[in-house]
Order: C-alpha cells, then structure tokens, then sequence
C-alpha cells in the first residue's frame, strides 16, 4: 500500500543515491526515540487533509501519559502561558466541531482517538518507554502525508519482531483513514495479542466535551464509537480489521473505549499484517443521510476499491497539489525541506471547499490556541493560496462574509453599529476572546480583512466577488470605524486606546499600523459604492436597500478616511509606531533578557512591559510590507535599523517580516540569519516548537520570505503584472515555483543572476531577465 518505486531507469547503485537525497528533501525523520521530544513529533508529524487531522501519535499509545486528566485552564497572557508538559498530547480535530468552555469561551473539541492498536507478548505491552526497542526510525513522507514507523521489539519471552507501522489520511476520501501494521518474527516464537481501539477517554484543556459515547464491537472485526458533544455534534467512527492469519476477535469495550481482542501464534519467519480502516463521520457534513450510514457507505467502498487503488486515488490527490504549491531549492537541502514542511501543513490544514471554518492558529495540530481563527489568516496565510489555490484563498474570505452577523453582534456589543470582526474568532464570529486587553483594542484585524478582500481581487481578478459579497463587509466594517474614531479640536479624528500588531503596547494612540489599515478600508468603501453605482446601478440599488445605506453615508465614510491623522507624513525619515511611541520607556535589554532561548515577556513584568519599548513583533515593518510603494528606501532601512533591535520577536508572525525587510535592504546575511530563525520555529529540536501545534502563520510567513524577499516579488495588491527582484541568499543556485496571477499561471525560476517567467497552460508569455 505505502511502497513506490522511483527513479526508474536509473542505474542500481545511483539510484539507491538519488532515492536518498529525495527523501532527505521530502521526509521529516525521527531517528532515534527520546520521550522528551515526543509532544514535539506528535504535532510536527500532525496528519490531515482539511476535513481531519490527526497527531503523530503512536497508534499503542504512550506510558504514564493519561488522556483524560481533567483541570480548570485559565485565560493567560498567549504567548507567555506556561502549558502542561505530559509527555504525550494525543489530537483528533474536525473543524467546526466546537464546545464550551467557562472561562475560555469557544474551543475546537478534541475527538476521540480512532487510530488505536495495541500488542502484547505474554503479558507485556509494546510500549516505547518500557520495552526493548532497537533500531527505531519514523518518519513522515511530505509527499503524500503518510506516517511510518520501523523498531524491533525484543520482548521480554525472547521472541525479535520486526514491526513497521504506516498510516495515512486519505486526502482523496476524506472520511477515511487507513492504517497498516507488518510485524515479522525474526527470532524465537509464541503468542501475540492484537487489541484494536476507539478511545473517548480524551479531554480537550481538561474538559470532558462529551455529553453521551456509544461503543460497539462485532467478533467479524468491525468496531464503532458514537460520540454527542455537549453542543449536540454527532461524530461516529467505524472501523474494520483486516488480517492475513486467522484471528477470532473477541469485544472488549467499556464505556468510554470500543475495542475488539484477537491471538495468534508466531514463529521464526512468520509475517502478520494488521490493516485498520477507519471511516469518520459527523453531523455537521453537508453529506445526505445518517452518520452511521454514510460511515458504512465509506468503508464499504474502501474495501470495494482495494488497498492499491485507495492509496493511489490518495497520492494523486497530493500529487495534484503539490503540482502547484510547491517550492524548488537547489543548493539548500535545509531551506528546502523547511519550505515543504510548511507547504505540507498550509495544504494539511485547508478546508478548500468548505466555507464554513479558515485555519486555526495551530493548523489544527494542536489545542493551544482553542482552533480560533486570528488575523494571521488574512495577512500571513492568504498570500499562499491567492497564488496556489485561489478557490481556497476565496473560501476563507467567504468565511467572514458567513460570519459578518456575528461581526454585527461584536459592534453592537460594544455600543457601535456596523460589524466588529473579532480578535479571536470561532464558528459564529462572535468575540472569543477571554482577555481583554486584545478583545478590546486590538481591533486592526477588521481593517486587515478589508486589506485581505482586496488583494484577493487584485491578485485572481475576481471583481464579481466585491459586488456580491465584499460590499456588504466594507460598508459594515465603515460603519464601525466612523463610531469608533474619536474627532479631536483641530477637525481630524484619532483612534484612540489601540493594540497594534506589536502586543506588547495595548493603550496607544493613533498607531500608525492600524490608522493606516482602517483608512485604506474607509477609502476603498467609498471608491466601491461610487464605482458601482455608476456601472451597475442596479446592483447598487439591491445592494443599498439590503444594508440600508442611508443619504450622507458614503460622504462620511470619505470624510472620515480623509480626515483620520496618521502619526507620519511623506518626509517623516523614521516613522513612529504610534503617536505616544517616544514616551515610552527605554529598556536596558542586556540587562533585562539575561537568557535569550526564552521569550523576553518571562523576565519583565506585564505592567512594566505595557510602558516600555520592547516591541513583541514588528509593527511598522509590518506596515511598510504591506504598502510598500508609499516609504522610502531611506524610510525603511531608518525603520529597520530603529525597530529591530528593540523587537523580541516573542511572537512567530515576527521573523519572516523582518527577514524579508532584510532582504529588500540587499542585507543578505542578515537575510539569511532570519531564515535560520524562521525555520527553527517549528523544526528546532531544542526549541520543540512544535509541541503544542504548527505555527501555521509561520509557515506563510516563510513562503513569503522566500516568495516576496529573496524572489522580490512584488505584491499583486500593488502590480498587474508579475515584477520581480531577486536576492537570492548564499549558495542558492536554483529557486523556483508557480504563481496564480489573475485567471493565469506560471512557473518563476530564479539563479543567481537571471530570473525567468514562463506562462504555463498553453500560453507563450516568457519573460528572460538579467539582474
């Protein structure tokens, strides 16, 4: 099932090196077991294929690292929360599967876990931690998101079995998982125990989810788990066994696991092989007919189709996507298999087709973040898809049209009209944030969806999308910022009391950041109502009677953006973050941040850290990224040279921005540096980054350090045309990917000292450059 053949027609012995160096491009290895870096593989090795996702759990489970403790989690400062440490944090996610939680609100529940297979030898459990195992490599083919796992277990009745274990979840048949277990006797013999699961005994942040759990299990290897959420989600699991010596299975279950138990003997030179096949279902599909049915209708296909074909339908899937996602890098193995990685986990946790969910700041990986959706989705992720998969990148942006009521209810919430969009979000759109110092002011991402509406069209070419949907978003969002500015004595009105990208200063006054997202928002609402009454007047019309646009409002929406103070002007040389900024209080770094592997917020305290210049995340850089054409060359090396070294890049969204300033400042090494900092993030064995979930907004951030830094792309929010202007780091000789750009595509392929553009699809548009 698992097995390809590659590089066919090659010689033995060059293709045995070619298949290696492929696989060291294409392959995140764990070569060697350490318990301490378990959580880290676990959400590192996270499968999915956007309707589910999985951690890289070991199929038996884990010793001394119960499922099902339950706690009370507390709303904390985000990035400083200290989480809980078990060595083992198991995951089954389905977007828009959510509960409720006293103190946090709304948080993606924690499903129970299908992929349990569980061996004993006279009594002894396989277990990683207590067993004797040798020889132990895992690893996780990026290719087609297939987990394997090879060790020999030398168990304690003397018997050497060479097990490898090999998962994937279909991304073809999306309700599907299939697992394999081969296990050959190299030496000795007896009897081997079989236990194949459905565990419910799983609490989301130390919350029971469940309301009702239903195990069933049938001697003919068929066992299913029915779950009810406290919210009223249906989630029904159902899987058969398939095994090629005879096993009579025997129920087990109890109340909160299904579980069926089978023997058989074993002896030098045996081979058993144990196929699970899960089929996963909910209530919440867009699917006709009952859970329980559409699951047996899935897995009776499975089984129709065959192991090959199921596999290859899989493959082809990934193979499809990666056709236009991925990045080629020659002369950097580390950056390219980095640039994969993340590849791998923004196609992973995609829901492509389905409007109703974006992506979590955790990609789904884990419950750090609650599967809330943040701004990240708009600035860090959408770049990626409006060039790879537009459909997808539409989708998301048509998950804030469906939740603009909830965005209505946050405005009103807070004594405006109009639609708030909040800081965290979940299915309604509702404001789930427990803390108040980013629900309150940290309100930019309402502008930066307006931003993301717009780059969107400029970059696909899909003008039909404003009138339909993004009208109502600009004209609502308008509303809200014409309440929520404040007019001072001079005429002008400020936005007071804001949290701009940089968390670390939540009062300030007229941050430049966001005073210039919110009036760029104001003045593409205008330009859209007055072009569109003018072209389609009777769309406009339909449009103005559903939101009950009232006379004088399009003039105040302009009179707004045209009178909002932005805290700089064109011969500003630095521009300042906010209007208070310098009267903030300086901080003696070397002194403070005594340890730099920790986060800078751990060695200050919050009261101090809110009066002080110590950004958390760029700020301004961020800015001048996203308009680019509106600073200065001097401008931005005077901002990056002011900025950078009183930035803790104690967020993930950090680095990338500042690796790419560093690169349109012809900085390559500094350039380079910030690369090695953004791949760490969720790869660094050290770091164990990826303990509690993919940064998922890093991994864009990564695509467009590569894309928009070293390549120089320019952004399609700023060109029709596709410009480049690269800067290729040390030792790169090759850089090449694809790029949607407006109803077209084409392949970019960048040296050191020429680029080149080729129209794909059948066109005749080449572009040869000298740099």
């Amino acid at each position: 099932m698992m097995n390809r053949v590659m590089n066919k027609g090659k010689e033995d012995g060059e293709t045995e090196g070619l298949q290696m160096n492929e696989e060291n491009l294409w392959c995140l290895k764990e070569n060697g077991y350490q318990a301490g870096l378990h959580k880290h593989y676990e959400g590192l090795f996270t499968q999915g294929n956007g309707y589910m996702h999985v951690r890289g759990s070991f199929e038996e489970g884990c010793s001394d690292a119960p499922q099902d403790e339950e706690y009370l989690r507390f709303p904390d400062n985000v990035t400083l929360e200290k989480p809980r440490h078990p060595k083992s944090k198991q995951g089954t996610f389905i977007p828009g599967i959510v509960g409720s939680h006293p103190l946090l609100k709304e948080e993606i529940v924690n499903l129970p876990y299908y992929l349990g297979l569980e061996f004993r030898s006279a009594g002894e459990k396989l277990d990683m931690d207590r067993s004797r195992i040798s020889c132990y490599r895992r690893w996780l083919d990026l290719r087609d998101g297939s987990l394997h796992r090879s060790l020999i277990w030398e168990t304690a009745e003397g018997m050497r079995l060479q097990c490898t274990f090999n998962r994937y979840i279909s991304m073809a048949d999306t309700h599907l998982c299939i697992q394999r277990v081969q296990i050959e006797v190299l030496s000795g013999g007896g009897r081997l125990e079989v236990k194949a699961t459905l565990r419910a005994d799983v609490r989301t942040n130390g919350m029971n989810h469940f309301a009702r759990i239903t195990p069933s299990a049938e001697s003919e290897g068929r066992l299913s788990l029915r779950t009810v959420t406290e919210e009223g989600n249906q989630i029904f699991m159902l899987s058969a066994l398939e095994v090629s010596e005879p096993v009579t299975w025997q129920a087990e279950h109890t109340r909160m696991m299904a579980a069926l138990r089978g023997e058989c003997n074993l002896q030098t030179g045996d081979r058993l092989t144990i196929n699970k096949l899960t089929a996963v279902t909910t209530n919440r599909d867009r699917e006709e007919g009952t859970v329980c049915d559409r699951a047996s209708a899935h897995l009776s296909h499975a089984r129709d189709l065959g192991w090959d074909p199921l596999y290859n339908r899989h493959a082809a899937s990934w193979k499809s996507k990666w056709q236009y996602a991925d990045i080629v890098i020659k002369g950097d193995d580390q950056a390219q298999l980095s640039i994969r990685a993340s590849l791998y986990h923004l196609i992973r946790s995609n829901a492509e087709k389905d409007d109703r969910v974006a992506i979590c700041a955790k990609g789904y990986a884990g419950e750090a973040y609650f599967g809330r959706y943040f701004w990240d989705t708009e600035i860090n992720l959408l770049p990626f898809f409006l060039h790879t998969n537009p459909q997808a990148a539409r989708n998301l942006l048509l998950f804030r049209y469906n939740t603009l009521e909830g965005a209505r209810r946050n405005a009103q919430n807070y004594g405006y009209r109009g639609a708030r969009y909040a800081w965290e979000s979940s299915l309604s759109g509702e404001e789930q944030c427990a803390n108040w110092q980013y629900a309150d002011h940290e309100i930019h991402i309402t502008a930066d969806i307006v931003y993301a509406l717009y780059h969107y069209v400029r970059a696909t070419g899909d003008d039909e999308f404003l009138e339909i949907y993004g009208i109502d978003i600009l004209v609502e969002t308008a509303r809200y910022w014409c309440d929520r500015v404040d007019w001072n004595r001079e005429g002008y009105c400020e936005l007071l009391g804001v949290m701009g990208p940089d968390e670390y200063l939540p009062f300030t006054r007229n941050n430049a950041f966001t005073n210039r997202m919110v009036k760029f928002s104001l003045e593409q609402t205008v330009t859209c109502l007055d072009s569109l009454q003018v072209s389609k007047p009777d769309s406009y019309a339909v449009a103005a009677e559903r939101l009950e646009l009232r006379p004088g409002e399009r003039e105040l929406f302009r009179h707004t953006a045209e009178k909002l103070r932005l805290p700089y002007d064109s011969r500003t040389e630095l521009i300042p973050q906010s209007d208070d900024f310098a009267s903030y209080a300086d901080v003696d770094f070397a002194a403070l941040w005594t340890d730099r592997s920790r986060s800078f917020g751990h060695f200050i305290s919050q009261e101090r850290n809110y009066r002080s210049k110590a950004l958390k995340q760029a700020d301004v850089l961020e800015l001048m990224l996203l308009f680019p054409k509106e600073f200065s060359q001097e401008q931005l090396k005077a901002a990056y040279d002011y900025y950078e070294p009183i930035t803790t890049h104690d967020s993930s969204l950090s680095v990338a921005v500042h690796g790419i300033v560093a690169s349109w400042l012809n900085q390559k090494e500094t350039a380079a540096k910030f690369l090695q900092r953004v791949m760490a993030i969720d790869l660094s064995l050290e770091k164990k980054g990826a303990a509690e979930g993919i940064h998922i907004a890093n991994c864009g951030g990564l695509w467009q350090l590569i894309v928009y830094g070293f390549a120089g792309l320019t952004s399609a929010m700023w060109s029709e045309t596709i410009q480049l202007q690269p800067r290729l780091p040390e030792g790169w000789e090759e850089l090449s990917f694809h790029l949607a750009w407006r109803h077209e595509r084409y392949r970019v392929t960048v040296h050191p000292d020429t680029y080149e553009v080729v129209k794909l699809n059948g066109g005749n548009d080449v572009a040869n450059t000298t740099i």
